[in-house]
């Protein structure tokens, strides 16, 4: 329609020059977006350089739109100055929920779409323009306070949406990184000093990594604990340099048992051991039970202070569960620790199974 009027006055050139050069800026920054899209590794991406090309782009935008439709005023009719006024204050409208989230940037957007307009209104001197001037105003405070509440409704969103889920995430992935960028510190942080095997740490880490790894695959993980019966006692009669040796005897024959990288072994605390077993029923995973506790007494131990026996023995809790929709791993720990209290309340040097 602008064209029309403009084309009929001898001012046509002025619509196909501005229209190119909307196209310039919005070319511009479509080819922006696209070699953001085919980055490899966004992580390392200049995040500031982005935003301040995007900002300009969106400025560059709004002072065509703005600039134009002000310089147009002036040589259209009324009714289609309405037109522009109605698809300017649209256009303000529709860019809340595409630029909410940055508010400098709606802020920007909005006063260089509407500022233009609004100054050429207020130089008219008339009635009906003050009018239109006043709303124009009224729609830019209302789009300011509009856009604050929801930015920080966005930022509060943000800040409140992870859960214990997404926080065990941001753990292993920060696990992970310290992992490839310092595998000395990984490997003290992970290992238990005494027997060189993992601790109680790794061993919760592992253990929700493959929970998460296998849900909803109804892969079955079973999980043994061993506790040495009266090893304080042991410890105080033979001397601890005896009773370290010892556990680091152990813990080499646990590990003997691992068949599958994804399976480990770890010292929990003391002379607690625990066999993570991922896809090994419950069945294979008592016969593995049954092969430490007969390997152990073959070596006969001597334990001149323990009720259960002459030789140093085990109590063993074992449990099995598969790793369905919406189980979790404490459940599987619960069952373990109990078995393992039975084991103990019964006379100890023995194995309880606890499978779910």
């Amino acid at each position: 329609m602008a064209y029309v009027e403009l084309a009929i006055q001898g001012r046509e050139r002025w619509i196909a020059a501005w229209f190119m050069l909307l196209c310039l800026v919005m070319f511009l920054r479509w080819r922006v977006l696209q070699r953001f899209l085919k980055l490899q590794n966004r992580a390392f991406f200049p995040y500031r350089l982005w935003h301040s090309r995007f900002f300009i782009g969106v400025v560059a935008t709004g002072l065509i739109l703005g600039g134009g439709a002000a310089l147009l005023m002036p040589y259209i009719t009324i009714n289609v100055q309405i037109v522009l006024h109605s698809m300017l204050l649209t256009m303000c409208a529709g860019a809340i929920a595409y630029l909410s989230t940055s508010f400098q940037i709606y802020i920007a957007y909005m006063l260089t779409i509407m500022l233009p307009v609004t100054i050429w209104l207020f130089l008219q001197n008339n009635s009906v323009s003050y009018v239109l001037g006043c709303l124009y105003l009224f729609f830019m405070i209302a789009g300011w306070v509009s856009v604050k509440r929801m930015n920080q409704l966005v930022r509060n969103a943000l800040y409140y949406r992870y859960d214990n889920e997404a926080l065990i995430e941001d753990l292993q992935r920060l696990l992970e990184s310290v992992s490839q960028s310092n595998k000395a510190l990984e490997k003290i942080s992970t290992t238990d000093e005494l027997t060189g095997i993992s601790n109680y740490r790794a061993f919760r880490v592992q253990l929700e990594e493959t929970w998460r790894q296998f849900q909803g695959n109804n892969v079955q993980v079973s999980l043994i604990k061993l506790n040495v019966d009266y090893f304080h006692e042991f410890n105080s009669h033979y001397g601890q340099e005896t009773a370290d040796r010892y556990l680091r005897q152990i813990a080499g024959m646990l590990n003997q048992q691992l068949s599958h990288q994804s399976q480990m072994v770890a010292r929990l605390h003391g002379a607690e051991f625990a066999l993570l077993l991922p896809g090994v029923s419950c069945e294979n995973a008592r016969q593995v039970a049954h092969n430490i506790m007969h390997e152990l007494a073959q070596q006969k131990i001597e334990h001149a202070k323990s009720p259960a026996g002459p030789y140093l023995s085990l109590s063993v809790g074992l449990g099995s569960q598969v790793v369905s929709p919406g189980s979790s791993s404490r459940e599987l720990l619960v069952r373990v620790d109990t078995a393992l209290k039975l084991a103990s309340e019964r006379g100890r040097n023995r194995l309880e199974v606890l499978e779910g």
